[in-house]
Parts: C-alpha cells; sequence; structure tokens
C-alpha cells in the first residue's frame, strides 16, 4: 500500500504520537549515547529532531484533504496583503541589510518552517476537526510527564557531581530555560483539557489532575520564574474571556500549583537556578531591578537604541549580538523580549505586520470563544497566549521546540480568522 493509500483517519494520530514520543525519545537518547556530555552537539541534536518532527508535520498534511495552498486561499485578503508585507521586509533586511546575513539566513529557514507547520496545523484541522486539536493537546501535555523519568536518570548519575553542568546539561533539551518552555506549554495544554472534559469522564480528569500537578512541581523545580507570571496572567486573562472558565477551573488551577509547589519543596535541588526558595530569595536579594531581570533591562535598552538606528525597516533577524559595541561570549544571540526583537529584526512597519497577523488570530479566537460558547479551541488558545506572553521576557519565539509549539496551537486556531472572513 503507497502512503497515498493510507486513510486519512490513520493519519490522523500520527503527528501527535511522535509529539508525544519526542521528547522521552530525545532524552533516552541523550542518556544512552552521552549527548548530554557533548556539548554544542546538545542543541544540534535538538534542533535537528524538531525540524525533522516539523517536516513530517508538514508531509502528513500533504496528503490531507486540504492543501497548505487552499487554506492561504480561504483566509481574508487583508491578512494576506499583510503577510506579504512583513515578508518584503524580511526579504529586504535578510538579503540587504544584515551584518551577519548567514544567521539572517539560517534563522529565515527556521521561521519559514515554523509557517509551513502553522498553515499545516489549520489544514489537519479542517480535515480532522476537534479530534485532532484535542490529540496535539494531549501529545504536548503528556511528552513533558513521559520526559520526567529522564531527569531522575540524570540526577542519579551526577547529582552528587559538583563539576556537572545543570544549566546546559539536562537530557532532551540544550538548556534548563529550554526545558521551562516545554513544561509551561505542557501545564497549559492540561488546563485546558481539564476544562473541556467531561465532568462525567473521572479517568480523563484524574489523569489531567495528577499529570498537571507533576508539571507544576516540575516548573517551580526548575525555578521558572517568567513561566509561572505567563500562566497565571494568561489564566486571568482566559478568565475574563471564556464563559464559565474561572468559575468551572479556579479549584483545579490552585489545588494543582498548590501541591505542585509542595511537592517541588520536598526535591533536591542541584543549582542555585533550581527551586522556588531559591528563585525568590534571588529576585528579592537583587540589588537592582536590571539584576533581577538577570541583564534584561540593559539588554532592552541597547535593543531600543538600535532599532532607533534603523526604525522603518530593521537590521535583519538575530542580529544583535553582531550589533552592539561589546561583543563577548555571554552575549545573547537574541533580546529576550518579542516586542524588541520585532523593532530590531523587522523595524516599525515590519514589527506592526506581525502584531496584526498574531493578534488577528487571537482576537478572532477569542471572540469566537466569547459568542459561541465553543471550549475546543481553549488549550490551544492557552498555550499560544503563555508562551508568546512569556516572549516578553524570555526567548520562546526563538527556540525550536517553542516556535513550533506556538505555530501548532496559532495554526488550530487560525479557522476563527477565516470563519470571521465568512461571517462577514
Amino acid at each position: 500500500m503507497s502512503v497515498s493509500e493510507i486513510p486519512a483517519k490513520s493519519l490522523r494520530y500520527v503527528p501527535a504520537i511522535i509529539l508525544l514520543l519526542l521528547p522521552p525519545a530525545l532524552g533516552l537518547a541523550y542518556m544512552s549515547f552521552g549527548i548530554i556530555y557533548a556539548g554544542g552537539l546538545r542543541s544540534i541534536v535538538y534542533d535537528l529532531s524538531w525540524l525533522s518532527f516539523a517536516f513530517i508535520f508538514v508531509a502528513v498534511s500533504n496528503f490531507s484533504k486540504v492543501s497548505l495552498v487552499n487554506v492561504g486561499r480561504n483566509l481574508p485578503r487583508s491578512y494576506i496583503f499583510v503577510f506579504l508585507v512583513l515578508a518584503v521586509v524580511w526579504i529586504y533586511t535578510t538579503t540587504m541589510v544584515a551584518v551577519n546575513p548567514k544567521m539572517a539566513y539560517y534563522t529565515s529557514g527556521r521561521g519559514i518552517v515554523v509557517i509551513l507547520v502553522g498553515l499545516a496545523a489549520a489544514a489537519l484541522k479542517q480535515v480532522h476537526g476537534e479530534k485532532f486539536t484535542a490529540s496535539i493537546g494531549w501529545a504536548l501535555f503528556g511528552g513533558a510527564i513521559l520526559h520526567a523519568p529522564f531527569l531522575i536518570w540524570v540526577y542519579a548519575l551526577e547529582g552528587q557531581n559538583p563539576e556537572f553542568d545543570w544549566l546546559w546539561g539536562l537530557p532532551g533539551y540544550p538548556s534548563l530555560r529550554l526545558y521551562n518552555h516545554a513544561v509551561e506549554a505542557a501545564i497549559a495544554a492540561g488546563v485546558g483539557l481539564y476544562f473541556i472534559r467531561d465532568r462525567q469522564n473521572t479517568r480523563h480528569r484524574a489523569l489531567l489532575a495528577i499529570g498537571t500537578v507533576l508539571l507544576w512541581a516540575i516548573l517551580f523545580w526548575g525555578g521558572a520564574r517568567g513561566a509561572f507570571f505567563a500562566l497565571l496572567s494568561t489564566f486571568i486573562l482566559l478568565a475574563a474571556i471564556v464563559p464559565h472558565f474561572l468559575s468551572r477551573i479556579w479549584k483545579f488551577f490552585l489545588a494543582t500549583m498548590a501541591l505542585g509547589a509542595g511537592l517541588s519543596l520536598l526535591l533536591p535541588v542541584p543549582h542555585p537556578a533550581y527551586g522556588i526558595i531559591g528563585r525568590i530569595d534571588k529576585t528579592l536579594g537583587s540589588g537592582s531591578l536590571n539584576a533581577a531581570s538577570s541583564d534584561r533591562l540593559n539588554i532592552w535598552s541597547e535593543a531600543i537604541d538600535l532599532f532607533l538606528e534603523r526604525p522603518l525597516f530593521g537590521h535583519g533577524l538575530v542580529q544583535y549580538q553582531r550589533l552592539v559595541e561589546t561583543l563577548t561570549s555571554h552575549t545573547p544571540e537574541h533580546v529576550h523580549n518579542i516586542l524588541f526583537e520585532a523593532l530590531l529584526s523587522f523595524g516599525l512597519i515590519g514589527t506592526l505586520a506581525l502584531i496584526y497577523l498574531l493578534g488577528k488570530i487571537l482576537l478572532s479566537s477569542a471572540h469566537h470563544l466569547r459568542t459561541t460558547h465553543e471550549n475546543s479551541d481553549i488549550p490551544m488558545l492557552y498555550v499560544a497566549t503563555t508562551l508568546l506572553a512569556h516572549g516578553f521576557v524570555s526567548g520562546t519565539y526563538f527556540h525550536m521546540h517553542s516556535m513550533i509549539t506556538i505555530a501548532l496551537a496559532l495554526g488550530l486556531l487560525l479557522h476563527t480568522v477565516v470563519d470571521g472572513k465568512q461571517r462577514n
């Protein structure tokens, strides 16, 4: 039987299964083959693995009844026009402006892949409907849980080794911060799935409750300040948007968070960056707001100054490291703020286009949920808003796993933009 003859229903679960198994598979590979000790190879394996998932995801969508081109055709003309404006600015700055064109081209390639993932998600959503959306939510939730045993494995091997680099040596992820991005997306998916589960489905709700407690414990153990505040702020936003959201989910949210925080206090702290108590002490004990923000205020100030040098079209993607006056090994590749990164990369014109493209999906989804009372999109809306909100203080918009996760969530919400076009 050829691939084209495989029933569409059989392909429905392929992306979700791969998404579910990829985190534990990477954890196993890092531990079994010593990749965890291999320096820069950790990041290469991580990027290539998630790029491979993206290509498989897009390939599966090619065998669906709705092509990526058809998804684009169904979008409002204004939406397509604004996207073309962004594309023109993007191409111009990459080819004509960027002082480090190799990095701009590489990041542009990743960006194109991410856009294709979003369109593929929208296509598969049209074919398979709500079950496909739910399967992606379960995959994000379950993948982080299945990865958790590899944290125990690495602690059993290196927990007493003071030389082990706990910031950059986790199995399956290049750094602690990137791992926390995966956990926060899993919590958002779990909370959203719990809300849409029928009260009679006690088995699923119990599984979601236990898993969410575990994920909160891992998040607090990992000292993820930004992830916590992103989850909390977007929870409040959803409570204001979605009818009955707060009344039905607040007990679950607070209870799982409190239990997870308490459980995290029982876990060993292998590094000062870990643990809820240590992170609170560091934040409150910092001598300045800039120190509390890990030097982000200085980075943002430099980013604004660089933006003002080319305010209309920007400098091109990922140019901050080459544009700052003092370039050291500690200079970050990105500015840890999605808005300042956009202004630096695309200027004011490209940034306004990007805000419109992302905002249109989020606002259309919010309006859709508020007026139609359909709940199936809530897990993806929570995932997207959490990671984007966290992008104002971290690089969720830059790293491969979180970029793909945002694209998946936004792609599965893209139908609300099309629905809005049809209503108009």
